[in-house]
């Protein structure tokens, strides 16, 4: 189940591609099986969703609007706080300690995660979210505490407290929704302060700009990924894939992914080209980073292997093992430009 609900978080082309590769996998054997075998096919499934759906939300981190060198506001209360952050539009934990504590990793790994398994890193990016409503403003704003007129789909609402961004080629600002009044193909979007829902709410009414007709309003998320421990019961407990969006609760993705190495592609002369790659405890610009390469070591989730598993597994420079056990393992690494950042 929470495989198919993460498929259609991403677009509905990728989800039925695969989807349809996961309903072909037939159940995993009993027996051994080596790289070759109907349960390795499983295996590379799940490693395939794992990497579609950060790439989707790293793709998409810090947008907005046409462009990322315009003036930039926050109403939100709480603005300083991990989920609310959207003035840095990336953080990341580097795991660099013996044990599970949040000193461990540095810096300090986020509450939010917890649970995270000594070992890997976590990743925090702040995005846009696929399947949500899109606006755009179909009047001029008067002054910047008055509300936001858009067009929409008949259909399309907000939840009191969702986080939104307003953006142009001339500003941007992030703004809590106090109220949404629909009606017909347009909606007034309300952003006055005392009001949380499923948000921190604001902290002043000011967006910062008087946005013309034409200004975008997409909803936005602060989303974070980790390792922790399944969810789901087996005579093994198996590490998973787990994401945190804003103040929603956990979310197990993928079971069987047991570890999570990042590196940041970091421009260090201003030309908006990566001149090297970092470990988040060296990152000291977050705005600098202009790609992101991760890797993920997926096991089987049940040791059925024929064959001990004595190998060391090298994830960017960290290794792994040998476990010494019957699990069967993959690694796959990737690189995915921040299209927001390089613009």
């Amino acid at each position: 189940t929470r495989t198919f609900a993460a498929i259609s978080a991403i677009s509905p082309n990728l989800g039925a591609a695969v989807a349809a590769r996961l309903l072909m996998a037939p159940t995993p054997p009993v027996w051994g099986f080596r790289l070759s075998s109907p349960w390795m096919f499983w295996t590379t499934g799940r490693r395939e969703l794992a990497v579609a759906l950060m790439l989707r939300d790293l793709r998409a981190r810090g947008f907005r609007g046409c462009t990322r060198n315009v003036p930039f506001t926050t109403t939100l209360a709480s603005s300083t706080d991990l989920l609310w952050n959207f003035a840095t539009m990336m953080t990341g934990f580097e795991y660099s300690g013996d044990g599970a504590d949040a000193a461990d990793w540095t810096p300090a790994r986020p509450d939010v995660a917890g649970d995270a398994l000594p070992g890997s890193d976590v990743i925090v990016v702040r995005t846009v979210r696929p399947n949500l409503p899109v606006f755009t403003t179909s009047a001029a704003i008067a002054s910047t505490t008055d509300p936001i007129t858009v067009n929409r789909q008949a259909a399309d609402t907000l939840p009191v407290g969702r986080t939104v961004v307003i953006s142009d080629c001339n500003a941007a600002a992030v703004f809590a929704v106090s109220n949404f009044e629909g009606a017909g193909t347009t909606a007034t979007l309300h952003h006055e302060t005392g009001v949380t829902g499923v948000g921190p709410g604001n902290s002043t009414e000011d967006i910062g700009f008087e946005y013309q007709p034409g200004a975008q309003v997409v909803p936005v998320d602060t989303v974070v990924y980790y390792i922790a421990e399944s969810d789901t019961v087996r005579d093994v407990v198996n590490p998973s894939l787990w994401r945190v969006i804003g103040s929603d609760d956990p979310q197990e993705l993928i079971e069987g992914v047991e570890a999570l190495q990042v590196e940041y592609g970091v421009d260090t002369n201003g030309d908006r080209i990566v001149n090297e790659y970092q470990d988040a405890s060296e990152v000291t610009n977050w705005d600098n980073v202009m790609s992101v390469t991760f890797a993920v070591l997926i096991r089987s989730t049940q040791p059925n292997a024929r064959e001990t598993d004595n190998r060391t597994w090298n994830l960017l420079g960290t290794e792994y093992g040998p476990f010494e056990d019957h699990f069967e393992r993959t690694i796959y690494t990737t690189t995915v430009t921040l299209r927001n950042a390089t613009s």
